[in-house]
């Protein structure tokens, strides 16, 4: 499987870690840039398990509210409610499906720390 354009990029942060420490041995360097890629994959982790509302969710998706329960009911789409509740459907951002032609973005927080890092993409 290809890797995202962020996972690649990942890669590459700790790559230059990894030669930071060994050829010029900048132990100093190579931990910052290991943090700050420990820090932009758990961002990525919490924003998946972000639970959303339908409303919040149609939003991202591009789907309407109405379509994204049926994918629910259907079993398409986890419904992660407590079991045995009325309560709103909540969907973690994880199981989303793009409707086609909706772009993507990452969230504010990793496109900025990424900015910090110069790292392009």
């Amino acid at each position: 499987m290809d890797q995202s354009p962020i996972q690649k990029t990942l890669a590459d942060i700790r790559a230059k870690a990894k030669e930071c420490r060994e050829a010029f041995g900048d132990e100093g360097r190579a931990c910052t840039l290991e943090w700050a890629a420990d820090k932009i994959e758990q961002s990525l982790r919490d924003e998946r398990n972000e639970l959303l509302t339908l409303p919040e969710a149609s939003k991202i998706s591009g789907y309407h509210p109405d379509s994204l329960a049926r994918m629910v009911r259907d079993g398409l789409i986890p419904d992660l409610r407590p079991p045995g509740t009325q309560s709103m459907i909540r969907i973690r951002r994880g199981d989303l499906p793009i409707k086609p032609g909706k772009a993507h973005t990452p969230s504010a927080d990793v496109r900025e720390l990424a900015s910090r890092l110069g790292i392009r993409g």
